[in-house]
């Protein structure tokens, strides 16, 4: 149970990290992720190593497409992967399927409350038809930065990863 307090802490500071500084700082990752292995060597020695490994490399794969067309973060991404720390693959799985859900549901409100819904599902629309019509993959949203590199209309994904770990291993899901 005291591991997923260390879980829980890490995470709620990535999140402010995120909200306040838009980054996840890579010391604070790397804390988690020595936090994380320790744990797992502890808990199952080499095998536990070895899972926590594999757990690590799950979101990383998956999401890396999603990186590569600037949909999320290396910041959430690497967070994701230092959850797999702590967890096994279906709970990392699980979890990021909750986060996912929790960050659809921010940004339905944040489009809402913006009033730019129609907007952004037009962008997101031309987008698909344009990768579809040329047959390349192209940045999402690269078109829509706010003068300074950074994308206008984001969520900071770190806080869906914070809730969606919380009401799973807090037991709000199971």
């Amino acid at each position: 149970m005291c591991i997923f307090i260390i879980l829980f802490i890490v995470l709620a500071v990535a999140a402010v990290m995120d909200v306040c500084f838009d980054k996840i700082y890579n010391e604070w990752i790397c804390l988690a992720v020595m936090s994380g292995l320790s744990y797992s060597v502890w808990r199952d020695g080499t095998e536990g190593l070895m899972m926590a490994l594999i757990s690590m490399t799950v979101p990383v794969m998956l999401l890396y497409p999603l990186f590569m067309v600037n949909c999320l973060g290396a910041g959430d991404i690497k967070l994701l992967a230092s959850v797999g720390c702590f967890l096994s693959v279906k709970e990392t799985i699980i979890c990021l399927g909750i986060s996912f859900f929790i960050g659809a549901f921010f940004s339905f409100f944040k489009m809402l409350a913006e009033k730019n819904f129609l907007q952004r599902f037009c962008y997101l629309v031309c987008y698909f038809r344009d990768v579809a019509g040329s047959g390349e993959w192209k940045i999402y949203g690269e078109d829509e930065t706010d003068g300074k590199g950074r994308k206008k209309d984001k969520i900071h994904f770190a806080l869906p990863v914070f809730l969606g770990v919380v009401i799973y291993k807090g037991g709000l899901f199971r």
